[in-house]
C-alpha cells in the first residue's frame, strides 16, 4: 500500500460510525481524522466544554504546566525537570520539543481554564518522536474530550513533521488502559512492556511501549534480520503478524557458544573505570570507555525511579561486553537499582545470548528501531531485554488485548530455562576502586 505521506490527493469524506476506529498505521490514522481530531464524516461528540490547544511560550505558561503536573501527581512526579518552570520555559523554544496546553474556549463560565498539556520530543537523527506527558486534570476527564484533543494533537504533529519523522511512540502507564486506547486509535501498537520500571505516587508501576509507523518506514527503511535466536523468535513472529509483514526464511546456523576470553574480561575489570556525572534533576550519566579497543558503554541512571536505561554501546568483542556488564552490575548493586533495560539489535545474536544468560528477560520486540551503524537511513530491529530485582508485580496491570497477549508471552517465555551464567567466579574479582564518581 502506498504511504499517505507520499500522496497529494485530498482526504475523502469517509462515512464512519461514531465508534472510533483502531488504526493499523500512521497512514490510516492520518487519512481518517480531520485536523480537529474527529473522524471525517462523523458528527462531533457532545462535550461539556469546547477546548482549544494553545502553543506555550512564556514563563507563565511554564508555571501552568508545572501546576498541572503537581495536581495530577499530588506533588510526587519523579522526573524533576518537569517541575522546574525555567527548564520547561527553555524547552518551549527547543526545536526538538513540541508543546501544547489544553484550555477551555469561549462560551463557558470556565473559559480560559487550563485543563491539561502535552509534550512531544523529536529525535530527527533516528526519525522518531516521543509523546511524553499527555495530561488532563482528573476532574475534566469526561468533560473536555480527551480522545478528540489527543487525536487533534497527533494530526498537528504529523503536519509539522511530514517527511522528517518515520515513527512515534508513547510509554503509557499500565495502571489503566485509557491512554493505551487513545494511542491505539492513532496506530500505536504494543511492542514491549517495561515491567516494574517506573513509580507512580511512590508505588512500583509498569509501562507499555506503543509504536506507530508510517507504512514506508517498515517497507523501505527496515533491515530484515538474517538470523534470530530461538528464544526471540516468538516475539519476532508476533511483531511480524501485528504489522502484516512477510516472514524471513530462517537461516540454519550452528549453535552460538559464549566463548569468553577470561583474560580480556579481567583486563576490563582491572584497567577500565566506570565514571558518572550527576545533574541537578537526579539523572546520572554512566560512561565506560576502553581506550585500547575503542569500545564504550553509556547509560542513564534515574535516581528517582531506581532504574538504568538508554544503554548505548559498542564492543569489539563479547569478552569486553562481559567486562562492561560486570562493572555496570557492580554499580547497580551499590545503588539499589531495581530495573536495567537494554535494547539490543537483533543482528547481534551473541550479545543477546550473553544478556539472556545473565537473567535478562525478553520484554518485547520493536521493528526498525535502532539506527544502523553501517547503512545510513536504515534501522535494525531491537529486542527489549530487562533485568529486575524481586518478583514481577503484574496483578494490577491493565492492558489492551494485544498488550495482554504480549504479557502472556513474556510469562510463558520466562518459564523456559536459560543457560547458566559464565561469570560468577570472575565477578568476585572486581575491585570497588574502579567505580569513579564525579
Amino acid at each position: 500500500m502506498a504511504s499517505v505521506s507520499k500522496l497529494t490527493t485530498p482526504k475523502q469524506n469517509l462515512q464512519r460510525k461514531t465508534l472510533p476506529k483502531m488504526c493499523h498505521s500512521v497512514d490510516e490514522f492520518y487519512a481518517l481524522y480531520d485536523e480537529d481530531g474527529f473522524i471525517i464524516g462523523d458528527q462531533d461528540r457532545q462535550r461539556d466544554y469546547r477546548v482549544k490547544i494553545i502553543e506555550p511560550r512564556t514563563i507563565e505558561h511554564a508555571k501552568i504546566v508545572v501546576s498541572i503536573y503537581q495536581e495530577i501527581y499530588n506533588g510526587t512526579y519523579p522526573y524533576l525537570e518537569m517541575l522546574d518552570p525555567y527548564y520547561i520555559k527553555d524547552s518551549f523554544s527547543d526545536p526538538n520539543c513540541y508543546w501544547g496546553i489544553f484550555r477551555i474556549d469561549e462560551g463557558s463560565s470556565e473559559a480560559g481554564t487550563n485543563v491539561g498539556c502535552f509534550t512531544i520530543i523529536y529525535d530527527f537523527e533516528s526519525r522518531t518522536a516521543y509523546f511524553r506527558g499527555l495530561n488532563i486534570l482528573p476532574r475534566y476527564h469526561k468533560k473536555v474530550g480527551a480522545r478528540e484533543l489527543s487525536t487533534a494533537m497527533c494530526v498537528r504533529f504529523l503536519n509539522a513533521t511530514m517527511g522528517k519523522i518515520d515513527k512515534w511512540y508513547i510509554e503509557a502507564r499500565t495502571a489503566h488502559s485509557a491512554v493505551q486506547y487513545i494511542a491505539r486509535l492513532a496506530g500505536c501498537k504494543t511492542q514491549a512492556l517495561f515491567l516494574n520500571k517506573d513509580y507512580f505516587i511512590n508505588r512500583k508501576e509498569s509501562d507499555c511501549l506503543q509504536v506507530a509507523y508510517w507504512d514506508y518506514a517498515l517497507e523501505t527503511t527496515r533491515i530484515i534480520p538474517e538470523f534470530i535466536l530461538p528464544e526471540i523468535l516468538p516475539f519476532y513472529y508476533r511483531a511480524q503478524q501485528m504489522h502484516n509483514l512477510p516472514h524471513i526464511n530462517r537461516l540454519e546456523m550452528n549453535p552460538i557458544e559464549l566463548d569468553l576470553n577470561i583474560h580480556e574480561t579481567l583486563r576490563i575489570q582491572t584497567k577500565v573505570k566506570l565514571s558518572t556525572t550527576r545533574d541537578s534533576y537526579g539523572y546520572v550519566s554512566i560512561s565506560i570507555e576502553d581506550p585500547k579497543t575503542g569500545s564504550y558503554l553509556t547509560a542513564l541512571h534515574t535516581e528517582s525511579v531506581k532504574n538504568i536505561e538508554k544503554i548505548k554501546f559498542y564492543c569489539s568483542d563479547i569478552s569486553i561486553l562481559a567486562g562492561f556488564y560486570l562493572l555496570l552490575k557492580k554499580y547497580a548493586n551499590d545503588h539499589n537499582i531495581e530495573y536495567i533495560e537494554w535494547q539490543v539489535p537483533v543482528s547481534d545474536p551473541m550479545f543477546c545470548k550473553f544478556l539472556l544468560a545473565q537473567d535478562f528477560k525478553i520484554f518485547g520486540y520493536v521493528p526498525a528501531w535502532i539506527p544502523s551503524k553501517e547503512q545510513t537511513g536504515m534501522f535494525e530491529d531491537a529486542v527489549v531485554l530487562a533485568c529486575i530485582t524481586g518478583d514481577l508485580k503484574i496483578e494490577n496491570i491493565k492492558l489492551l488485548p494485544e498488550g495482554q497477549a504480549l504479557l502472556d508471552l513474556i510469562i510463558l517465555n520466562e518459564q523456559i530455562p536459560q543457560e547458566p551464567s559464565v561469570l560468577p567466579e570472575i565477578e568476585k574479582i572486581i575491585n570497588p576502586a574502579q567505580i569513579e564518581i564525579i
